[in-house]
């Protein structure tokens, strides 16, 4: 954790109103949380800490890009990202369940380690689909020689194989609409 101990805001002895940090995110960090969707990356992520009397706001600011494997042809790629998202931080010595965007620190803390927040946020803003972007041509980035197999294997699977007669008294009911 010491590792992680530049991403720490120290909120006791701020004065209400905003604060803003600026963290560059690269390779280093993504390996103390090894094993995700990224491994590497060069993210931009704004932090503005907006301190009031009973609670503290935070914002993030993310964008730039990581590098992740595209499904279709399983090379690596960078894709762009960017989001923004809140969070809410409140005083107490329970917490209480109000939802995903609220976090309880104790009277006694005097800072708050956004690094989980900033790498749960990055790996959000990634799609679901993970595929290399297409050029302007229209044709796209994929490794040409994964995809001449793919398109091998996907012939041979279409070609039509002898129907199972276990199921022909089934597919009668298809038909008596």
């Amino acid at each position: 954790m010491a590792q992680l101990a530049k991403y720490n805001i120290a909120f006791k002895g701020l004065a209400e109103g905003d604060h803003e940090f600026e963290y560059l995110i690269e390779k280093k960090f993504f390996d103390y949380f090894a094993g995700g969707i990224a491994d590497d990356g060069n993210v931009n992520v704004k932090v503005v800490l907006e301190k009031k009397s009973a609670l503290m706001v935070l914002w993030f600011h993310v964008n730039g890009s990581v590098k992740i494997q595209c499904d279709r042809c399983l090379d690596l790629f960078d894709q762009p990202i960017e989001s923004e998202n809140k969070i809410f931080v409140k005083y107490g010595e329970e917490s209480f369940d109000e939802g995903d965007d609220v976090i309880w620190v104790g009277q006694g803390d005097n800072h708050i380690n956004v690094a989980k927040l900033m790498y749960d946020f990055i790996i959000l803003s990634i799609p679901i689909k993970h595929v290399h972007p297409e050029k302007p041509d229209g044709t796209t980035e994929c490794n040409p020689e994964m995809l001449e197999k793919l398109n091998k294997v996907e012939t041979s699977d279409n070609e039509p194989k002898g129907t199972d007669s276990r199921w022909d008294e089934l597919k009668k009911l298809l038909d008596n609409k």
